[in-house]
């Protein structure tokens, strides 16, 4: 093992969580949304840079669990949960009422070498589904266990994406150990 993988160690988790329950009224078998146009890489909350194609986005920001901001430096304690949470207003593609969300991440140093990487953080989802109402909230967090050199930080890249449609967001932000 490189000496750089044993500095730092990442866990990432990930969750979708609904703010309200909703009553859900008859659907028709597939609802699809006509694709909108991929947009520029934009810049939201804590210096997170996201490209959309067909999934609009109307917020995208780190938080702690106990709900705090992370700064926007970026800046967090070893051990500290990080959860980036993407509000998606739109755009996924509905069948019986279920959705079918796809996502990744891609966690580096600066310098380039891999700590984690992970395919399809929903994959246990490609049988059932979720419900839309839980697809509009997506939060994918990262603990940073251990980094002694903290000249260095992390950029961590991700991907979400409609299974059952081309729409897709890509995106990047980086975490420094104070």
């Amino acid at each position: 093992m490189k000496p750089y993988l044993r500095l730092l160690s990442l866990l990432i988790t990930v969750s979708l969580f609904s703010v309200s329950a909703v009553a859900q009224k008859a659907k028709p078998a597939k609802k699809t949304v006509a694709a909108t146009p991929a947009v520029p890489v934009s810049s939201f909350k804590n210096g997170i840079k996201l490209k959309a194609k067909g999934l609009k986005v109307s917020e995208a920001s780190l938080y702690f669990d106990d709900g705090g901001s992370v700064p926007q430096d970026n800046k967090i304690e070893v051990n500290q949960r990080v959860n980036m949470r993407l509000v998606i207003e739109s755009g996924w593609s509905e069948i019986d009422g279920k959705v079918y969300p796809g996502g990744s991440e891609v966690i580096k140093l600066n310098t380039g070498a891999i700590v984690l990487q992970s395919e399809d953080l929903f994959k246990s989802y490609d049988e059932t589904g979720v419900s839309p109402e839980d697809a509009k909230y997506i939060t994918l967090k990262a603990i940073i266990t251990a980094m002694n050199d903290k000249k260095k930080y992390v950029v961590v890249t991700f991907r979400v994406w409609d299974k059952k449609s081309t729409a897709e967001i890509t995106g990047s932000y980086k975490l420094y150990i104070k």
